[in-house]
């Protein structure tokens, strides 16, 4: 048979026999040992194997698993088994998708969209949309057409699915978040929208709303960028018109100030007659210097000769004076005139040149105006369901049971490091 130890004695506080005549020796020996005993029946904040765990301590810890068990996993997956089988009502979806595209560009767009940059605005465009329809805005035009509160409060629908229709409009946006999905493709720009409701109607009716309201907002935003454009150049061409008409009238005032219609012409005019009277001068004094040989200088007919050839240089001095600044009277000279009517003209083309540039951006922005350049293109109509597709069961009852489980084996797991380390 086995033999219990001299410690496993000591420690449940058996009494040693020792021989005759040392009781009080005897004495010590047991108060010691008695002492020993209580200290090693004391709890010790140790380390302790689960065999040294006392059977009532066991006893208690199973019943908290157990116990736990039931609240964590059991209680949750029974309970959500029975809503999804019996009370969860069944939702009907109607998926859409489209993108935003542009209409004809011209060849410098087409230019901008192998560059990336025309795509870049039609996906801004397309962020937008997004925007718009998880938004309060999207909300209230789709109610001018369909009840949503109405379509969300059927009795078709179960007590936790159901939207109360006297909440607010924020609880609303809220539950309209909640019952639709909206994405967009990064890459392609498409957007895709999922409405569930309780019947295949509803969400029918909805989705097409969404491809009306989203449209609607496309032509919205393509018409004021264009009316701002067109409104733009118009001012452009006004500007540019009464800069032309400026031009015009300055032109007008320097030709009356002058007495010059056009300085160009008076100016080539004058010196073909300058030159003619120059010619006619050489004559005159080559036939007097021929004269003057055979004939005294003292004769009616020389005399009449030099007086024409004296007259002819005088003409010719003030017709030079009226060219350039050398005039006996200080009139202005046809060169500064010139020099006027050249700047004149030069700003005056510049003026001519930047109204015909702003009539043309006016004309092109009014035929942009009549032309849509941004639409929706809906290639994914949506169509009567025929089965419901929500709730999915199977996947939520399949996440709450791992949730369950997960949660509830991390618990028993701190559990056993607390108990096994003497925390508790």
């Amino acid at each position: 048979m086995p033999t219990r130890d001299h410690n496993d004695m000591l420690a449940e506080g058996a009494v040693i026999d020792v021989q005759p005549g040392t009781n009080g020796r005897a004495s010590l020996v047991s108060q010691s040992l008695r002492e020993a005993a209580r200290e090693a029946r004391a709890p010790r904040a140790r380390w302790m194997p689960f065999r040294y765990v006392h059977m009532p301590m066991r006893r208690n810890f199973a019943f908290w698993l157990v116990a736990s068990f039931i609240a964590v996993v059991v209680l949750p997956v029974f309970g959500s088994g029975l809503y999804l089988a019996l009370l969860s009502s069944n939702q009907y979806a109607s998926e859409v998708r489209f993108a935003v595209r542009g209409g004809e560009r011209s060849p410098f767009d087409a230019l901008s969209g192998v560059l990336g940059a025309a795509g870049s605005e039609y996906f801004q465009d397309a962020l937008i949309v997004t925007t718009y329809l998880r938004g309060r805005q999207a909300i209230d035009d789709i109610n001018k057409i369909v009840d949503l509160r109405q379509a969300f409060s059927r009795p078709e629908a179960d007590f936790l699915s159901r939207f109360d229709p006297k909440d607010s409009i924020e609880e609303l946006v809220w539950y309209w978040r909640w019952r639709t999905d909206i994405s967009i493709d990064s890459l392609s720009g498409v957007i895709t929208v999922v409405v569930r409701a309780f019947t295949p109607q509803d969400s029918l009716d909805i989705a097409n709303q969404v491809i009306a309201v989203s449209e609607k907002l496309v032509n919205d935003l393509s018409e004021r960028s264009r009316r701002d454009a067109l409104r733009q150049a118009q001012v452009e061409l006004a500007r540019a018109e009464a800069g032309l008409q400026e031009k015009i009238s300055a032109m007008r005032n320097l030709r009356n100030s002058e007495g010059v219609l056009d300085a160009d012409k008076a100016a080539e005019a004058m010196i073909k007659m300058l030159a003619e009277m120059r010619l006619e001068r050489l004559r005159l004094e080559q036939e007097y210097a021929v004269q003057v040989r055979t004939v005294a200088p003292e004769t009616p007919h020389l005399r009449v000769l030099a007086a024409r050839i004296a007259s002819m240089k005088e003409q010719i001095e003030r017709l030079e004076a009226q060219m350039t600044r050398g005039g006996v009277q200080n009139a202005p000279a046809l060169a500064d005139a010139m020099g006027q009517f050249d700047q004149q003209k030069l700003e005056r083309d510049i003026a001519q040149k930047q109204y015909i540039a702003a009539a043309s951006a006016f004309e092109r922005a009014r035929v942009q105006l009549e032309t849509q350049q941004l639409y929706l293109a809906t290639f994914l109509k949506p169509v009567l369901a025929q089965e419901a597709l929500y709730p999915k069961r199977w996947w939520i009852w399949s996440i709450i049971l791992l949730g369950g489980l997960a949660l509830w084996a991390a618990g028993v797991g701190v559990a056993v490091l607390v108990r096994n380390y003497g925390m508790v």
